[in-house]
C-alpha cells in the first residue's frame, strides 16, 4: 500500500506545476480552473521559488496577472535573488503588466538583492516606453544598485540617452513653471498683531460673519417691534365670552 500523504503531496505538486505552466503559457482558462479547485495554489512555488504571478509577469500575460492579483496572489512575493513580479515584467518591457502591479500596491522603488529597481531593468533592456512611463510615475534616476550604478549608468543606446534627457528637461520645466506660479501669488505671512486677532476671533471670515449676524439680529428685533405695535388690541369682552363658551362646553362634556 502506498502512503496517502505522499500521494496527496504529489497530486498537489502536479497541480502547482500545471498552474505555473498555464500562467507562463497564457492559458487563462486553465489558470481559472486550477485556482477555483485549489485556491492556495495561487501562491505556490516552483524549484526556483517563483510563483505563477512571476511567470505570468515575465511572459507579459496582463490578463492572467490581473486575474491572479484579484485572487489573492502575493504581489510582493520575491523569487530567488529577491526578484519580484515587477522586476520580471520590467526586464521584458511589459508596460501593461507593470501598470497592473503598481495599481495593486507594488512599490515603484522596490529592489532585488542586487539593488536593481524596475527602472534599472527597463533602461538595461532599452525598453523606451516603459522607461518613459516609470519616470513619469516618479521612478528615481539617481538610485544606485549594490554596484553603485544608477539607471543612467546602464544606458546602452544614444536613443535611450536622448529620451531621458528630454524627459529630464520636461520635468525640470514643469517644476520651474510650478515655482513661478507660486512666486506670482506668494502667501503673505501674518504679523504678530494679525495672528493675535485671528486667534481671538477664530478667523477674519468669522469676524465678518459675526458682524453681519449682529446687524441682522438688530434689524430682526426692530421688525418684530414694529409688527407687534401694528397688531390690533384684543376686545376684552369678546375674550370673556369665548372663555365662558368654552367652560360651558366642558361642563356639558362632563355631564355626558
Amino acid at each position: 500500500m502506498g502512503n496517502p500523504r505522499s500521494a496527496s503531496k504529489k497530486k498537489n505538486e502536479g497541480a502547482d506545476s500545471e498552474l505555473h505552466a498555464a500562467a507562463r503559457a497564457g492559458d487563462l482558462g486553465a489558470v481559472q480552473r486550477i485556482c477555483s479547485s485549489d485556491p492556495h495554489a495561487v501562491n505556490s512555488r516552483d524549484k526556483h521559488s517563483r510563483t505563477p504571478l512571476h511567470l505570468a509577469a515575465w511572459s507579459g500575460h496582463a490578463e492572467i496577472v490581473s486575474y491572479l492579483c484579484n485572487n489573492k496572489a502575493d504581489v510582493g512575493a520575491s523569487a530567488m535573488d529577491d526578484t519580484g513580479a515587477i522586476h520580471f515584467a520590467s526586464q521584458k518591457g511589459h508596460i501593461e503588466v507593470v501598470r497592473i502591479l503598481l495599481s495593486f500596491g507594488v512599490s515603484i522603488k522596490s529592489t532585488n538583492r542586487k539593488g536593481m529597481t524596475p527602472l534599472h531593468f527597463a533602461i538595461q533592456g532599452s525598453h523606451l516606453e516603459l522607461v518613459k512611463y516609470l519616470i513619469r510615475k516618479g521612478a528615481n534616476l539617481s538610485s544606485k544598485n549594490k554596484a553603485g550604478e544608477t539607471p543612467l549608468d546602464l544606458i546602452k543606446s544614444e536613443e535611450m540617452r536622448s529620451l531621458i534627457n528630454e524627459l529630464e528637461q520636461s520635468l525640470k520645466n514643469k517644476d520651474q513653471t510650478t515655482r513661478s506660479r507660486t512666486d506670482e501669488f506668494p502667501l503673505k505671512p501674518l504679523n504678530a498683531e494679525d495672528a493675535k486677532d485671528v486667534h481671538a476671533h477664530g478667523s477674519c471670515d468669522q469676524v465678518d460673519t459675526d458682524i453681519d449676524t449682529d446687524e441682522k439680529r438688530e434689524k430682526r428685533k426692530g421688525d418684530d417691534d414694529i409688527a407687534q405695535d401694528s397688531l390690533p388690541v384684543p376686545d376684552a369682552k369678546k375674550t370673556k365670552v369665548s372663555l365662558a363658551h368654552l367652560l360651558a362646553e366642558d361642563d356639558i362634556e362632563e355631564e355626558l
